[in-house]
């Protein structure tokens, strides 16, 4: 068995310090482009795999994130579940994945009692907003243990979210057809206690509105998200 490729065998075929191929694989901001690209054509030659152990000890994090979802049967949830995967494989992330039952649970201590005990760096809550089901933010955002990220919800004050413009993306559709000459534009939303749906639905309301058609005009249905 070969002599196993190390932190200063890189550092040595690229002509930097092992602090420099360190920074390199802690994606720090301080190194040169140049010299970034060039640690990472070494490390690809060299095939070198960094010890996922080492480097926790050396950055007192253990690059594991917890996220939390619900309704994978869904095709929307079940995509954004495969999104973060991807996205944290190419980071050198591992997941830790907690499913709900339901998207109206709310007792979350044990859940978030479980995901600290892992030591895991962060939460992502890929959870929808479904009816009240952010209720719990009042009482607990000032008191949650890890740094979190929500998907999927309207803004709140204090929290991190990362979403698409739902009202937007509605309205431009809408619009859209408007344009190719088209009047009667119905709608089928999704499942109207969901927020994203409920923002898609505004968005060809108000599209409707603004080119002069009357409410009375408007036809729309409740879906449920299913394909068929």
């Amino acid at each position: 068995m070969g002599k196993k490729t190390t932190i200063r065998d890189i550092a040595a075929a690229a002509g930097v310090s092992h602090q420099t191929v360190s920074r390199v694989l802690n994606d720090r901001p301080d190194v040169a482009e140049e010299t970034r690209q060039r640690v990472w054509r070494i490390i690809e030659e060299l095939e070198y795999q960094p010890s996922a152990i080492a480097r926790s000890l050396s950055n007192q994090r253990t690059y594991t994130l917890g996220v939390v979802t619900a309704g994978l049967d869904y095709a929307g949830p079940s995509r954004t579940l495969n999104g973060i995967a991807e996205q944290a494989e190419r980071m050198g992330y591992a997941l830790l994945l907690k499913e709900l039952p339901r998207f109206d649970t709310n007792d979350l201590q044990p859940l978030f009692r479980s995901l600290i005990a892992q030591q895991i760096d962060g939460v992502i809550w890929a959870v929808a907003e479904v009816g009240d089901n952010r209720a719990w933010l009042d009482e607990q955002l000032g008191g949650l243990p890890v740094p979190t990220i929500f998907l999927t919800m309207q803004a709140r004050p204090g929290v991190t979210i990362v979403a698409i413009d739902n009202y937007a993306g509605g309205r431009m559709a809408t619009e859209h057809l408007l344009q190719q000459g088209y009047r009667h534009v119905g709608h089928i939303s999704g499942p109207l206690d969901w927020w994203e749906a409920r923002q898609r639905q505004a968005g060809w309301h108000d599209a409707l509105l603004a080119a002069g058609v009357a409410p009375g005009e408007m036809h729309a249905e409740e879906g449920d998200w299913s394909s068929a």
